[in-house]
């Protein structure tokens, strides 16, 4: 958490927007900023219009729920926050559940002047301002003002905010970045300043009209601020986090920015890069005066609003759907620490192949301190019980798994059958014999009205799982756990019982909420070619609908018997995100839990720590 005099948020009121949606606020940084910081206006998610979780939930085929992430638009040259298409952008994305901040530059709009008129608005200095951005998100402040914490998923920018947007993502991790009509080749910056005026080297700067606190305004911009960006060096940008997943977008009539600038972008983040050209779009992305206006597009000011097109691209790229398959993607593999030119597959045993569903390596995460989760030491599956001859010969054998995890009570392991040839150790997750009813009630309505009501199912699992949790995590601290010796963990399906456990491990080896959740929503692809698991589900559908023993619940949440079954078989980023606030909130942080509940040392967590991270790669 950001100490709190460190980035302040003021909330206009006399300035907010006609809508109730948005919130017109200041965030100072006490280091960059001197007198009101720089300004925003931040929407969130439409579906908050709705007061209980029932009619979010309700709605949510229209509106998506709130998530915790915050997506940032930066502006270009001359602009401002509610240019192109940021104002549409932010209510297309607020539909979807995010939280989105378009912000002033200083010196644009209605933030505070530059920090040197002389030098004017630099690609540092921009900079800054993301970076106060990036801070607040992770502030009281942002978490009262949103509901819960944020993470800065994405920064959408446009033209010269291109190049401050890459230049901060070089030293701070963002998931997504989209750049639109970014230049690639720097110094074209000073053959369009000469083309404008032949003069510009001489005078020392030009003269343009922007808007400063509701007024167009004539404004001189010194020759320092035009070669702050002509002399980045954009092929440093490969730079970037290899996590990161970028999408350029632009327009084929773009007479500003050549479109080699495209191919350059695509070139430079090869593997991780997503290509888009909207075809009659100028650099804003509208029409040229004779656009025909093929598509019947809504105009403004006259010319055809392409930017209707570049709002459906940029939303479709940032679909919870499409991030979890770049998240898949992009950790597919894991690099050996020990052999850099080595990776291991974190789907290491596909279903074709072992018969085994949802089987993946809890290993390569990196933490906040610099460290990884050592991979090949501890697994997660679903039920292993029908492992084919080879898939068990590589578990034992190349994996050297040598001790199976089985957090399924007894009955299930009698009704459904467990792994053989291998040491198995019974640790039953939300034991019944030690749950009362309420609590059995609790779990059943979590996991049967909606994603959003798991963490209170949850939250009841980890209370009644004590002695589980703490017999295996001593026996990672005894050094019983190795590549020699790895483990297993799984359930039924591998999604709750173990996603709890996993939680726990990556969490108190100091692994970040947004990875932790973006993990557990790897389930949702790892047991789709499993149909065992489904079928059993939807038989027992209206044993679910008398399990919730509720036809009030059951009406307010639009519930029925196959809506319960999809429901007990998602495994949605925001479950996992809304379950870690719900234990925070009960256990302030892993530490305290593994201290205060299930009784570890400091020694003894030290160790856990030992036996299971190493040194980034």
């Amino acid at each position: 958490m950001v100490q709190q005099d460190i980035v302040e948020t003021t909330v206009i009121k006399k300035q907010e927007t006609d809508s109730w949606q948005e919130r017109f606020l200041y965030l100072k940084h006490s280091e960059y900023h001197a007198s009101t910081g720089i300004a925003g206006i931040l929407t969130v998610p439409t579906s908050l219009q709705f007061e209980s979780m029932a009619e979010k939930t309700a709605h949510e085929s229209q509106y998506g729920l709130p998530l915790h992430k915050l997506v940032l638009l930066c502006h270009g040259h001359s602009a401002h926050k509610n240019t192109v298409y940021m104002p549409l952008l932010a209510r297309k994305l607020a539909d979807i559940g995010y939280y989105v901040l378009r912000i002033d530059f200083r010196s644009m709009g209605d933030s505070e002047p530059n920090r040197d008129s002389h030098v004017g608005r630099t690609i540092a200095q921009d900079c800054e301002d993301i970076e106060t951005v990036y801070q607040w998100v992770q502030t009281q402040q942002c978490g009262k003002l949103a509901g819960h914490q944020l993470v800065l998923d994405t920064i959408v920018a446009h033209s010269r905010g291109v190049m401050s947007m890459f230049e901060f993502a070089r030293s701070r991790f963002v998931p997504n970045l989209v750049n639109a009509c970014g230049r690639y080749v720097a110094h074209g910056l000073v053959e369009k300043s000469l083309k404008r005026n032949p003069n510009w080297d001489r005078d020392g700067g030009f003269n343009c009209t922007i808007l400063r606190h509701g007024k167009m305004q004539e404004v001189w911009i010194p020759k320092a601020e035009t070669m702050s960006a002509a002399t980045v060096d954009t092929s440093k940008f490969a730079e970037i986090d290899s996590r990161t997943s970028v999408m350029s977008i632009y327009g084929s009539k773009d007479s500003i920015i050549p479109l080699s600038a495209l191919a350059q972008y695509s070139n430079l983040f090869e593997g991780r890069h997503t290509a888009e050209l909207v075809m009659y779009a100028d650099h804003n992305f509208y029409g040229l005066p004779e656009d025909p206006n093929v598509d019947q597009l809504p105009l403004r000011k006259g010319l055809v609003n392409y930017n209707v097109k570049t709002v459906e691209r940029i939303a479709s790229f940032l679909a919870p759907e499409q991030q979890m398959q770049r998240f898949y993607k992009t950790t597919f593999s894991i690099q050996d620490a020990a052999n850099p030119s080595r990776t291991f597959a974190r789907w290491c045993l596909p279903h074709d192949f072992s018969h085994i569903s949802n089987f993946r390596d809890v290993g390569g995460y990196e933490t906040s301190d610099g460290h990884r989760v050592k991979p090949r030491i501890l697994f997660r599956s679903a039920n292993p019980v029908d492992a084919s001859t080879e898939g068990f010969r590589y578990l034992t054998e190349d994996l050297k798994i040598s001790k199976v995890f089985d957090l399924r009570l007894a009955k299930e392991i009698e009704d459904n059958g467990a792994i053989a040839g291998v040491d198995v150790v019974n640790l039953p997750f939300n034991d019944q014999k030690v749950a009362d009813p309420e609590d059995m009630s609790l779990v059943y309505r979590g996991m049967f009205l909606s994603p959003l009501t798991f963490p209170q199912a949850y939250m009841v699992m980890l209370k009644n799982s004590t002695a589980a949790v703490a017999h295996f995590f001593h026996y990672i601290i005894e050094g019983r756990c190795d590549r020699s010796h790895a483990a297993l963990i799984h359930c039924a399906g591998g999604k709750d019982r173990t996603g709890i456990l996993t939680m726990l491990v990556l969490g108190l080896l100091g692994v970040d909420d947004d990875t932790i959740a973006r993990d557990y929503e790897l389930t949702t692809i790892g047991p789709k070619s499993e149909m065992k698991l489904y079928k059993a589900l939807e038989e027992r559908g209206d044993g679910f609908y008398k399990l919730l023993d509720s036809e009030k619940l059951a009406k307010e949440y639009n519930a029925t018997p196959e809506s319960m079954c999809r429901n007990l078989i998602s495994s949605r980023y925001e479950a996992m995100r809304l379950f870690l606030d719900a234990f925070r909130n009960k256990y302030s942080s892993f530490e305290n839990y593994f201290r205060a509940t299930v009784k570890l040392s400091t020694q003894d967590i030290r160790y856990f720590r030992d036996a299971l991270l190493e040194q980034k790669v």
